[in-house]
């Protein structure tokens, strides 16, 4: 048989333990208690979805792609002959042809159960000062990086001091949690009034709204100034979208159901994409705003009645994000740098002229989520599998 080795994870840093386990010819039904929230949850785990998940190597590589097809043979399947074990840390499995799955309660409760276990119920509404922290600690050490990522997924911004007022310190740090994402204008973009003059950010906006998609992870640095700090300011739109949920539910139905275009026009580039202003998940969390009025084509909706609705709910929205009670700024001298989740946070900042020299670079948020999972999803290891034993031994 194939004895797939438990994993190393020990009960007292389980992050849920077992209750109750039934099976039924539908499946398992486990009841798991979280140790963190107190709260019960009640888990239907399908025959078919169990054997389909085995987390032995025998069954999926390590860069998790599957290596066996649960489909083949599936109609002799028997529940009946299927051996249903127990202990403290997770379920254990001996399937009709003698092969053993392990399933960790924390893996199981993790994967069931979505809504509880992804990083964005971290997330938190910002506080008077918003989080910074030293570059070299984000760049030398486990811990700052772990911050940094932290800090962004909780926050949505994040400055960092302490570096040299070069682009090239700003690419090291970005490349800390992912790739550089290319841009008609390059991956390193360096800003100055006079080579730049169509960079505006007096607008509060979110950037990339012309793409399918936008950019998870925004950075910029100021590389130099004569005068005066290079002023931002910031809008968090999780408490903005949450404001009109209370507030203006009608609006935000308009906002969430409704295209709206942008366009990036030069001689040789035009880009456009359509998507509602904000996008909620499934369990009616903020996903994503997409919003930069200055890049906005006119509202193609045919209906008048329709068209008028939505064009006074951007109206709303606009006069919401411009509401300066909702705003924080954040000033940055030369070496300083803030990240931000452009998903998120809108944006703005203070007029250009030559007194200041910027660096911009953008990352895609997948890249960004990949290195929070693997910072964050450690508990649980991939079980290593002992040798099969031979038939008939």
């Amino acid at each position: 048989m194939n004895c797939a080795e438990k994993s190393p994870l020990s009960s007292s840093s389980q992050k849920v333990q077992v209750q109750s386990c039934q099976t039924s010819d539908k499946g398992i039904e486990v009841d798991l208690l979280s140790k963190v929230t107190n709260n019960l949850d009640s888990l239907s785990l399908p025959w078919m979805w169990l054997r389909d998940h085995c987390q032995c190597s025998e069954c999926f590589t390590s860069s998790a792609q599957r290596e066996c097809d649960v489909f083949i043979g599936w109609e002799r399947f028997s529940w009946e002959e299927v051996l249903v074990d127990t202990d403290p840390t997770g379920l254990i499995i001996q399937w009709q042809d003698n092969h053993r799955s392990y399933f960790s309660y924390d893996w199981l409760w993790g994967m069931l159960n979505i809504k509880n276990s992804v990083a964005v119920d971290e997330r938190k509404y910002w506080s008077d000062d918003l989080p910074s922290l030293d570059y070299r600690s984000v760049l030398d050490t486990d811990i700052g990086l772990r911050h940094l990522v932290e800090h962004l997924t909780q926050v949505g911004v994040c400055k960092v001091i302490g570096a040299k007022a070069s682009k090239a310190e700003a690419a090291q740090l970005m490349h800390r949690f992912a790739y550089l994402r290319q841009s008609s204008l390059g991956d390193i973009v360096e800003i100055k009034p006079s080579s730049n003059s169509n960079y505006d950010e007096a607008h509060l906006h979110t950037d990339g709204a012309f793409n399918y998609d936008p950019p998870g992870i925004k950075l910029v640095q100021c590389l130099d100034q004569t005068i005066s700090p290079w002023e931002m300011i910031f809008v968090d739109g999780l408490a903005l979208v949450d404001r009109i949920k209370s507030e203006a539910p009608q609006t935000l139905s308009l906002l969430q159901n409704n295209p709206v275009s942008y366009q990036y026009l030069r001689h040789d580039i035009n880009l456009i994409a359509s998507d509602p202003i904000v996008t909620l998940d499934s369990y009616d969390r903020l996903k994503r705003i997409r919003y930069n009025p200055k890049a906005q084509l006119p509202v193609a909706e045919q209906d008048l009645l329709n068209k008028q609705a939505l064009q006074a709910a951007l109206k709303q929205f606009e006069a919401w994000v411009e509401d300066q009670s909702q705003q924080r700024k954040l000033s940055l001298n030369p070496g300083e740098m803030v990240l931000w989740d452009n998903w998120r946070v809108l944006h703005g900042g203070s007029a250009m002229d030559g007194n200041h020299h910027l660096a911009v670079c953008m990352s895609n948020m997948e890249d960004f989520h990949s290195r929070l999972r693997v910072i964050q999803n450690k508990s649980y290891q991939r079980p290593v599998p002992q040798a099969r034993e031979k038939k008939g031994v």
